[in-house]
């Protein structure tokens, strides 16, 4: 059994390569879950219209001990995923933290994990993501599903670390201009 995957759902975007690319930097086995793109490269096709529903649909298809997510258009950090599994392996979620480019660090320093601070930047063992897959889909939980996954894993009184280190770019486009 290999050590980490990297799920990417995508709706076809250009900077599918990038994640792609960088994602095959930390895991040992990236899988792309087409949402409604038939003509993109990926290992699996549906058409679900929701973030949550595509990442569970690869569920079957992975095969570490842990996993992880990036956005089609985001960045992941390859060293730091490699050190939080290195240093937190008894965990059962490790949370990142992301860099949005208009609200900075997510989740914030000295906030507690509540809706508006928690993000897709955390791996999850896998064993668990069978038994506690997102949150899929409207009306309730469209925009919440990162943080109901979180906000469940907490409540099940799971081992939930958070690392604080940046893990995880939010449309570093953006950043930039």
């Amino acid at each position: 059994m290999t050590t980490l995957t990297v799920v990417i759902p995508t709706i076809g975007r250009q900077s599918l390569d990038r994640a792609r690319r960088l994602a095959a930097m930390c895991a040992d086995e990236v899988l792309v879950v087409a949402d409604n793109a038939p003509d993109v490269d990926a290992d699996l096709h549906v058409n679900f219209g929701c973030p949550g529903s595509t990442r569970n649909a690869a569920m079957p298809l992975v095969t570490s001990r842990w996993v992880a997510f990036c956005d089609d258009d985001d960045v992941l950090v390859p060293d730091t995923y490699r050190k939080g599994l290195a240093e937190h392996n008894d965990a059962d979620m490790v949370i990142h933290t992301m860099w949005h480019p208009q609200l900075g660090p997510i989740p914030r320093p000295g906030y507690l994990i509540n809706h508006g601070n928690v993000g897709i930047s955390f791996m999850l063992r896998t064993s668990i993501w069978v038994d506690n897959p997102f949150i899929a889909g409207p009306p309730l939980t469209f925009a919440g599903e990162d943080y109901e996954l979180v906000q469940r894993m907490i409540d099940q009184s799971r081992n939930v670390v958070t690392t604080g280190e940046v893990g995880y770019l939010v449309r570093p486009q953006e950043s930039q201009s």
